[in-house]
């Protein structure tokens, strides 16, 4: 996957997507494996922004049971199989559970009568995926168990625990990733760090959108005959400008913390909050909003979520110290045998969701807004070939990324094609046979390392250890650390194969280095050296690069 500012300039296409978040990269590839010609455009890094501030969860839709609103319940479980069928490697089972009181609405008899109508409606949650990656049936535990996995809860009441199975992505920026490497494996033409400033029309069609390129510094044209703004909460800054502009959008704050505990090692533990909360779509009211403790990686939980009214522009967005301490505090209100502290935290997740209305009398009433909307702006504004996307959920990217796709089918400048074909990663001509004999031991651990990382595209990678392996270097220099792992063959390859660009690149959303907490100083110093001698950084330039990963993490030292 290279970075060709050029050949966006020089071919011609069918539709431009504006955003390579989660929603850009699976329409992206949906559109390309439809047979039409795409181009995406991100003004930043691939998933650098809300895709990858969440719970990491891929929700099935079990949630709406309480509106029961079947309709959005499918369209969860299918795009939940999708995904979990797409990168299998990056998207794996997880247990939740959520314990139960009395023997009403949020009693054990009452869950295993939704959940066995929820197994009804997501009969086919399985089909297609691998044994390792099924999800079993929802279930129950009893109070003593329940008591056993969340130590000091509530016991007045307590009548056992629902469970029930849903997904986890290891890592959400890598997953948005692969949508688009597979996007540009089927022909399409992407690019980070090329910001869409401006639609072009000619008699009221689409006919091309203005690009600065960040990198090198200049504009250009990109020539197509529709543009889908999928630029999350940026959405109105492309649409608006006059008469394509949206309706003006409600943003709430969605905030997540990660601690350096491993609270409730074995489920995912939803825990009820101790303010009022009325979901004014929910038939069946539970009075209080759940917050999820999410068990992540080896050493960490990630809570949340935290919601409160926006009022600022987009750019502006950012949390302060005292932000996150009332999230903490209100986590040890919830749950006061965590006693977490500040020092207890390694990272926040913090971006904005739509949302339709809040009461600012009430401390917690932010109504989020719960489906995902196309907005096509030639009925709306009379500029023809112009969508919008408003997604409100991670998990529904390919349902409404297919929807998409069924309206272009339609649109009579483009009409339906013939499906796309896959351009297979012809692998390098090396003897690896040599390679692999004298790593010995030790190409096992990379092996498997590579596989758990990146599934067959693991080869690729061990390529670039082939090509730059000397034998007179041990295998100990193949590594840039081992906890948590990173070869320096994996670098090499981001910034050759992946456009990684800057050194927040790599570490948040390339190998998940930073994704739970600040890698020490020396690493990070390590990686930027060596991005440094790959990419002609100064020594003030590495120093910068460092500087603004540590600026990800400043609010958590006061």
């Amino acid at each position: 996957m290279k970075r060709d500012i050029q050949k966006l300039q020089d071919l011609q296409f069918d539709l431009a997507v504006v955003g390579g978040g989660i929603h850009g990269a699976a329409l992206a590839l949906a559109a390309v494996r439809a047979g039409y010609r795409v181009a995406l455009l991100e003004k930043g890094d691939f998933g650098n922004a809300t895709s990858a501030n969440s719970l990491k969860i891929i929700h099935g839709g079990i949630r709406y049971l309480q509106h029961g609103d079947v309709r959005r319940m499918r369209e969860s479980i299918v795009s939940r199989r999708r995904m979990m069928a797409f990168a299998p490697h990056l998207v794996k089972p997880l247990a939740c559970l959520m314990p139960t009181y009395g023997h009403g609405i949020k009693g054990r008899e009452m869950m295993r009568l939704a959940f066995a109508f929820y197994d009804l409606i997501a009969f086919d949650r399985n089909q297609g995926l691998a044994a390792a990656n099924r999800l079993p049936r929802g279930t129950s535990l009893g109070p003593d168990e329940v008591r056993v996995v969340v130590p000091g809860i509530t016991r007045q009441g307590l009548t056992g625990g629902a469970v029930w199975y849903d997904a986890i992505a290891l890592s959400t920026e890598r997953l948005v990733l692969e949508y688009i490497k597979e996007a540009v494996r089927y022909g399409a033409v992407v690019a980070n760090y090329a910001e869409v400033t401006a639609v072009m029309t000619a008699d009221q069609r689409v006919s091309g959108v203005t690009v600065s390129d960040l990198l090198a510094g200049q504009k250009i044209g990109v020539v197509c005959r529709t543009v889908i703004n999928a630029a999350g909460p940026w959405l109105e800054r492309l649409a608006g400008g006059g008469r394509s502009a949206p309706a003006t959008q409600l943003w709430t704050t969605a905030v997540n913390v990660v601690v350096k505990k491993r609270l409730f090692p074995k489920y995912a533990v939803g825990l009820e909050g101790y303010t009022d909360f009325t979901d004014k779509d929910a038939f069946i009211k539970r009075g209080k909003r759940l917050f999820f403790f999410v068990p992540w990686q080896e050493r960490y939980t990630m809570i949340g979520t935290t919601y409160a009214p926006y009022h600022g522009a987009v750019d502006d967005f950012s949390l302060t110290r005292e932000e996150v301490a009332k999230v903490l505090d209100d986590i040890n209100k919830i749950w006061p045998t965590g006693q977490l502290t500040m020092e207890d935290v390694t990272m926040v997740h913090g971006g904005l969701l739509p949302m339709t209305e809040a009461d600012s009398s009430t401390a917690d009433s932010v109504q989020l807004d719960k489906s995902s909307l196309v907005i096509d702006h030639g009925s709306a504004a009379g500029i023809n070939g112009l969508f919008s996307i408003k997604g409100v959920k991670y998990t529904t990217a390919p349902d409404i990324a297919e929807k998409m796709v069924r309206i272009l089918a339609k649109d009579k400048w483009l009409g339906r094609r013939v499906p796309g074909c896959y351009a297979a990663v012809r692998p390098r001509r090396l003897d690896l046979g040599t390679l692999i004999g004298r790593l010995g031991p030790e190409y096992e651990l990379i092996r498997n390392h590579l596989v758990g990382r990146y599934a067959t595209g693991w080869r690729e990678i061990f390529g670039y250890i082939a090509a730059t392996d000397s034998s007179a270097s041990g295998a100990s220099s193949l590594w840039l650390c081992t906890e948590p792992p990173l070869l320096v063959a994996e670098l090499l390859y981001f910034i050759h194969e992946e456009m990684a660009v800057t050194l927040a690149d790599v570490v948040f959303r390339r190998c998940g280095l930073a994704s739970a907490e600040c890698p020490d100083r020396d690493i990070l110093a390590r990686i930027a050296g060596i991005m440094g001698g790959e990419l002609g950084w100064s020594e003030a330039e590495e120093e910068r690069q460092l500087a603004k990963v540590f600026q990800v993490f400043a609010l958590l030292h006061g």
